[in-house]
């Protein structure tokens, strides 16, 4: 437990900012967290450094997604019209590891990347190994049988932590859920993102150009 919270709190103590609102945090690492949050806010950094800074931020609330990953969704996010910034967001969190989390079905980045490269998760009733697919519309996602008491109780966990106020949870719009059955359907690209603290778009895609 103790190593659980040391790598929870480390993030949040590097940026100031509290960047789970599904965990919860000892008084003394919320007290680090806001002093950090002083020294941040007060300390002076070049262009190029709030650049790495967002980068790093956003990868940090993205289970340390690695800098190639973001880059091929810089390029994918091109092929669209629209916003640049608007899309390439949106593809972040149509990846299948983003979906099990906001859906509750794992608790962490980690704990749904080792679900999905351990052939314990399922497109459209097909085995997916790769934490980074992106969902379409219409696709059902679901597990194998023998997975499923752990997917119940992650979920039974993030209700219990909601429900005692806790932790503050947004049900996600762009998914129809089914708790009973722990299968999901991708409804539409989500729309708007809520984030734990304050992200900085257009400098995270400067980062990556």
């Amino acid at each position: 437990m103790k190593i659980q919270k040391q790598l929870k709190g480390k993030p949040c103590r590097k940026f100031g900012a509290f960047l789970w609102k599904t965990r919860t945090f000892t008084i003394k690492q919320e007290k680090a967290v806001s002093l950090a949050n002083k020294k941040v806010n007060t300390k002076k950094l070049s262009n190029f450094a709030l650049q790495l800074r967002a980068k790093q931020l956003v990868s940090a609330l993205y289970g340390q997604l690695k800098l190639q990953h973001f880059k091929h969704l810089l390029q994918q996010s091109q092929k669209y019209r629209g916003k640049l910034a608007h899309i390439f967001f949106s593809l972040l969190e149509k990846r299948l590891d983003s979906c099990l989390v906001q859906l509750k079905f794992a608790p962490t980045f980690l704990a749904a990347r080792q679900l999905i490269n351990h052939k314990k998760v399922c497109i459209n009733g097909n085995i997916i190994t790769a934490p980074g697919v992106l969902l379409k519309p219409g696709d059902s996602v679901s597990f194998i049988p023998e997975i499923q008491t752990r997917v119940a109780s992650n979920v039974q966990t993030a209700c219990a932590l909601h429900d005692s106020k806790k932790v503050l949870a947004y049900k996600p719009l762009h998914f129809e859920v089914n708790y009973k059955t722990l299968e999901a359907i991708f409804l539409f690209s989500p729309q708007q993102v809520h984030y734990p603290t304050r992200i900085e778009p257009e400098l995270v895609l400067k980062a990556l150009r």
